[in-house]
């Protein structure tokens, strides 16, 4: 089969969307499938585009047996401007569209959304291919908007998901990342029989929990005897990491409590700054590490730490969650108990949810787990053990595989769709 996938991540990015993405892509060619993405310059999370990729309006590259289109678009400076992040969305939209016009027939077109006028632009790809489309959602966009910030104009919302519902009611199915989007997208008119429910898949194998590796603590100079509070991947709005900062400004007192914030983002610079300007030296900030030490880096930890703003709810799904779960540690969710991380912790047992914004039950909470070791540790396990029975990446493919024999896949009857995603 011919599949078309639009979507602005992929390798070599490796966080947020671009890791499904890739997966995925690179499992359908592996059985045959001829598989074109189109999709942008590497430029995630650091919002720059990448060394070695400048410079260039389109390219073509060959990854796993993918045929990979690039195109230009503008990257913004500051992603939480709402006419930045317009013209952002916009811009890669049309040029993805112009240059998935010319890559010729396909039986299948993929999307992960948002931004949704990806969407739109896989809609109208479908009928100038005589093709329908399938779309995947990572985020409901508006709702991420309006929990960040980035929108507040209450006739703006509603055209934004009016915008949206379009998208979705057009798209032969919707491909949700949790329960949490398909009870949202109910509630808001979607047909239930367009709705499935297939999650992102943990990285079961890369990182698995490991027993006594002291090599990341000896690299980064970290006590072994500290108990180590780890947060790692895109440090934006959603996350709110200002959060971990007091919590480590009310525990500067305790020299064996240390934090740790690794990855890039929008955030990066403002968060260096607070810490400089409070002169604390029991959080430290480190970029992405590399994907070989990922087991390393997590076993260093204590506490994994999820924080996110009291607005978000069910509009973002943090894929580090999994990646939590899969490192056997326990996790620390400062969150909305409204939301779908919150939900997910109590499903799997995996660690202890506090309020979100909250940075005195943070610390306390985290204290807490310290004083209960073996409690600490089987959070842990529990954890690996809920992602190893719901989250492995061949048990997801399968799922995807089920999904699209449920329509036969004949060539030439839909296209599926593929956008970006937030954070993951």
């Amino acid at each position: 089969m011919r599949i078309l996938v639009i979507g602005i991540n992929y390798a070599p990015e490796r966080t947020s969307v671009a890791p499904f993405t890739t997966g995925l892509c690179e499992h359908l060619a592996s059985h045959g499938d001829k598989v074109t993405v189109v999709t942008a310059f590497p430029y995630y999370p650091e919002w720059r585009v990448w060394d070695g990729y400048r410079g260039s309006l389109y390219r073509r590259e060959v990854i796993n047996g993918v045929e990979v289109r690039r195109v230009a678009h503008f990257v913004p400076a500051k992603p939480s401007s709402l006419v930045q992040r317009l013209v952002y969305d916009l811009s890669f939209t049309l040029a993805a569209f112009f240059t998935a016009l010319f890559t010729g027939k396909c039986d299948l077109i993929y999307c992960s959304c948002p931004p949704p006028t990806v969407a739109f632009a896989a809609y109208l790809l479908g009928i100038l291919k005589s093709a329908r489309f399938v779309m995947k959602l990572t985020d409901l966009a508006s709702d991420a908007a309006l929990s960040t910030g980035i929108m507040k104009n209450s006739v703006g919302i509603r055209m934004a998901r009016a915008f949206e519902k379009f998208t979705y009611r057009k798209a032969l199915a919707v491909i949700c990342l949790c329960q949490g989007f398909v009870d949202r997208l109910r509630e808001r008119g979607v047909h239930s029989e367009q709705l499935h429910l297939i999650p992102d898949w943990a990285d079961t194998k890369q990182v698995r929990p490991q027993a006594g590796d002291s090599s990341f603590r000896r690299a980064h100079d970290i006590s072994s005897g500290a108990f180590l509070v780890l947060h790692t991947g895109n440090m934006g709005r959603k996350q709110d990491l200002r959060n971990a900062v007091h919590a480590a400004q009310l525990s500067r007192s305790d020299p064996d409590l240390v934090w740790l914030l690794v990855g890039q983002g929008e955030e990066r610079a403002a968060l260096a700054q607070e810490i400089q300007q409070h002169s604390l030296t029991n959080i430290r900030l480190l970029p992405l590490q590399p994907v070989e030490t990922l087991s390393q880096m997590y076993a260093a930890a204590d506490v994994l730490l999820v924080n996110q703003r009291k607005a978000v709810e069910d509009a973002v799904i943090p894929s580090k969650l999994l990646t939590y779960m899969a490192a056997g540690r326990a996790v620390v969710a400062a969150v909305s108990e409204r939301s779908e991380t919150a939900r997910q912790v109590g499903r799997a047992n995996c660690g202890v949810v506090v309020p979100a914004e909250d940075p005195v039950a943070m610390v306390e909470a985290i204290c807490a787990l310290r004083s209960a070791p073996a409690f600490c540790q089987r959070l842990g396990k529990n954890g690996r053990a809920y992602a190893e029975a719901n989250f492995t990446k061949s048990s997801v493919l399968q799922r995807y595989d089920e999904f699209l024999a449920r329509f036969g896949r004949p060539a030439g009857e839909f296209v599926l769709a593929a956008h970006p995603g937030g954070e993951r």
